[in-house]
């Protein structure tokens, strides 16, 4: 089913990318008009470029996606423009994976898998496990403990 993955920004992103295009065959990915363009032409999937902080962007992007993959980076103020893009969107499941513990606004999204790390790269695998199961439920995974 349909997956997008919302704010990749690096190396290890273009690799999970890589794996979710082998995994999945439909994979599309919202980009941020900042990523250095020697990055962003790495990924793999239908891209769409814009601005992060505009959530009608990103829901918009999303039309048509099964599963929404949301890298939250290094700053937390992406977390109020990824929860309205996510209540205004139409995906079915939601993979959050973030280096902030989650909040309550956050687990309560239904069909959510929170990841919750301290090495980007231990996310990966966990991400590809659940994008790719049939039903889940909604839970955090703590990767930091």
């Amino acid at each position: 089913m349909p997956v997008i993955c919302v704010n990749p920004s690096d190396e290890l992103d273009v690799k999970l990318l890589e794996s979710l295009n082998e995994q999945n065959q439909d994979v599309r990915v919202f980009v941020s008009d900042s990523t250095p363009k020697e990055i962003s032409e790495q990924f793999i999937g239908k891209k769409a470029t814009g601005d992060l902080k505009d959530d009608s962007h990103i829901s918009t992007a999303s039309s048509g996606a099964y599963c929404g993959v949301f890298l939250e980076s290094d700053y937390e103020s992406q977390r109020t423009t990824f929860l309205e893009a996510i209540k205004n969107s139409s995906l079915k499941r939601i993979i959050w994976t973030s280096p902030f513990e989650p909040s309550e606004e956050i687990t309560s999204i239904d069909n959510l898998i929170y990841i919750f790390y301290s090495e980007k790269n231990e996310a990966l695998e966990v991400i590809l496990d659940y994008e790719d199961k049939d039903e889940v439920k909604s839970q955090i995974i703590n990767l930091v403990n």
